[in-house]
């Protein structure tokens, strides 16, 4: 007795390979980049590939190189992710990863996993959701965190991203060369977001308290630290031809923090600010509940911006800078907050 074999299943794997494009989705990871710092940053309403591929065993096949294009892992499974890409052959299918870490009290999480990870994979984009601190470390420098508990933020996601993925490894540096992850590959973009730093507006003299962040570090190298250092980062950075950067009420002294590091990213074309919340981030009405000044967060807001101008205006002067865009919602945010 011969088997029923569907009509999809008796198409060439060529017509198969195009029904399943329209099936595509972009990554959840790409899309949320912006939104609060979440665990389930790589989470993503659209079955339709994984369910298809449930569908028998022919269509699995076809069908596993797209469903394994964008990887999730978390920092404790990096050799188990590993030995599931070699055992399913997925190398040179996986075009970008979701890396997630979470607080390590013995510190069993690994830095410079990336090493290990990029040994055997070329992906075009790797997103990180982890700690500040891991995070900093991740990228070479030891941040200060001693504000930590008046920011609260567990989480901010850093993403970097080639060009292209050749999987021509041979061109790439050797990994133990690498002292942190932007020498890695030949990134050209890298998006920062920051988190929030609304709750530590309900503390006396907010403004000087330190944002846990590593751009709180490159930016006072940028500043004041010997001329060695500042080549030295500004080298790392040389590859970079955009850059975003989300933050929710960052205090301008920070934002001028940040504009020192940028400068130093000297083949910038592209660059992105973004100091508001989401349209639908709910964190000002809940923030508001607390001792905090509600005038303040906007002030901070309004200098950070005036900062990012005139510092946008020298970019484009004296160098290659050519596209910037700002997300500023003043009114409408102004508007919801006084409606309570």
């Amino acid at each position: 007795m011969s088997m029923h074999v569907s009509w999809l299943e008796s198409l060439p794997n060529e017509l198969i390979d195009e029904i399943i494009s329209y099936l595509l989705a972009t990554s959840p990871s790409h899309t949320s980049i912006h939104q609060p710092p979440s665990t389930r940053i790589a989470k993503g309403g659209n079955r339709w590939l994984k369910n298809l591929s449930r569908s028998s065993s022919r269509i699995l096949e076809v069908v596993r190189p797209r469903l394994f294009s964008h990887a999730c892992f978390n920092l404790t499974d990096v050799e188990d992710f590993l030995s599931f890409v070699s055992t399913s052959d997925l190398h040179r299918h996986i075009t970008s990863i979701v890396v997630r870490g979470r607080h390590s009290p013995n510190n069993a999480e690994d830095p410079f996993w990336w090493r290990q990870v990029l040994r055997c994979l070329d992906p075009q984009r790797v997103t990180v959701l982890a700690p500040p601190s891991f995070i900093g470390m991740m990228l070479g420098a030891k941040i200060y965190d001693g504000h930590s508990w008046a920011f609260d933020v567990p989480f901010q996601i850093v993403q970097l991203e080639q060009d292209s993925h050749s999987g021509a490894f041979e061109r790439f540096p050797q990994m133990e060369e690498c002292s942190n992850l932007l020498e890695a590959r030949r990134w050209s973009s890298m998006v920062f977001n920051e988190s929030s730093s609304l709750k530590v507006y309900n503390h006396y003299e907010y403004y000087l308290f330190q944002v846990p962040s590593i751009f709180s570090k490159w930016g006072t190298m940028a500043s004041i630290r010997p001329l060695q250092d500042q080549e030295s980062l500004s080298n790392l950075f040389k590859n970079l031809s955009s850059f975003r950067y989300t933050a929710v009420f960052p205090f301008y002294n920070h934002v001028k923090l940040v504009l020192n590091a940028v400068e130093l990213m000297t083949n910038l074309r592209s660059l992105s600010f973004q100091l508001a919340p989401c349209a639908n981030d709910k964190a000002t009405e809940i923030e508001q509940r607390g001792s905090m000044d509600p005038s303040d967060p906007w002030m901070e807001l309004a200098t950070g911006y005036s900062l990012i101008a005139s510092a946008v205006k020298d970019m484009g002067d004296k160098g290659p800078l050519c596209q910037f865009t700002a997300s500023i919602r003043f009114k409408k945010l102004l508007d919801g907050d006084s409606q309570g």
